[in-house]
């Protein structure tokens, strides 16, 4: 039995990442760890304080939007205190790449005060399947959950180790140039064919799509997302119980452009596999 008290911390705008913490958590209570889901994709979840002293041990979850976790994630993390508690991170992708997302969260948890161990990269739908595109439409498969099972195993075998081994990951080509460009970025003020919009009054009005906006973006009285605060996660849209909130159908047409633009065929996306970072170089861009 392991004396191991489990905190997994995860976002999940289409379910694509809890999928994959459910895995995990039951892969590791399967060895008789004591393991506590945390949903931090809503506001309010964010706004509670993290009961770091309850856990020998975290895992973080997050999906990729454009090569970083979430801006509300990265926002969030570094107001945790992680007190020396060890933890490991993993991320989901819908194919294209995962971008800066280990090296930036790692550098945000360890600013955080917790030690980083692990990290890990699994395959998932893309969120804009939602509005039409057909990206990994069967992922994650039974191929990728094992390598998400073999990911808890190593990561309790890690939070159990007497010395652990030093972890880092290497810093990827053209972060600091990409982290700067994102910093000078402004916030959109118009609309765009992503902000999600309620297209029908047949709505129950209960509110979910308000209460789990992970950024207080969507207003359920208007039916609208706020641009300059909607970061694109298809939350809303996913847990529309009415499925009455769409974003523009003429998304659908850009999947051909969108796999142009990036030199990705399906065959190619389908190849990709979900892996384990073990070794610095294996997250490097």
């Amino acid at each position: 039995m392991s004396d191991q008290s489990i905190c997994l911390i995860y976002f999940s705008g289409t379910e694509v990442t809890k999928t994959y913490a459910e895995v995990i958590k039951a892969t590791l209570t399967d060895i008789e760890c004591v393991v506590r889901l945390f949903d931090v994709t809503s506001y309010a979840s964010r706004q509670k304080p993290l009961p770091v002293d309850d856990f020998n041990a975290f895992i973080f979850g997050f999906p990729v939007f454009s090569d970083f976790a979430p801006s509300v994630i990265n926002t969030w993390l570094p107001t945790l205190k992680g007190k020396g508690k060890p933890c490991a991170q993993f991320f989901t992708y819908g194919a294209r790449t995962s971008g800066y997302a280990h090296f930036h969260t790692l550098q945000l948890l360890e600013t955080a005060g917790f030690q980083v161990l692990l990290s890990a990269e699994f395959l998932g739908r893309h969120t804009f399947n939602v509005a039409g595109w057909q990206i990994l439409p069967d992922r994650p498969d039974q191929a990728d959950f094992a390598i998400a099972k073999e990911y808890a195993s190593l990561a309790l075998e890690r939070f159990s180790a007497q010395t652990p081994p030093v972890f880092n990951i290497q810093k990827p080509f053209g972060y600091n140039q990409t982290l700067a460009a994102r910093e000078k970025q402004p916030k959109r003020s118009e609309r765009g064919w992503t902000n999600p919009v309620r297209v029908t009054k047949a709505c129950s009005m209960c509110r979910d799509c308000e209460a789990e906006c992970p950024t207080q973006a969507f207003n359920a009285d208007s039916g609208l997302s706020e641009p300059a605060e909607c970061i694109d996660c298809m939350h809303c849209l996913y847990i529309c119980p009415d499925e009455v909130i769409e974003i523009d159908k003429r998304m659908k047409d850009t999947y051909e452009g969108f796999k142009a633009s990036w030199n990705l065929t399906e065959t190619m996306m389908e190849a990709k596999q979900s892996k384990i970072i073990e070794e610095s170089w294996q997250a490097a861009s």
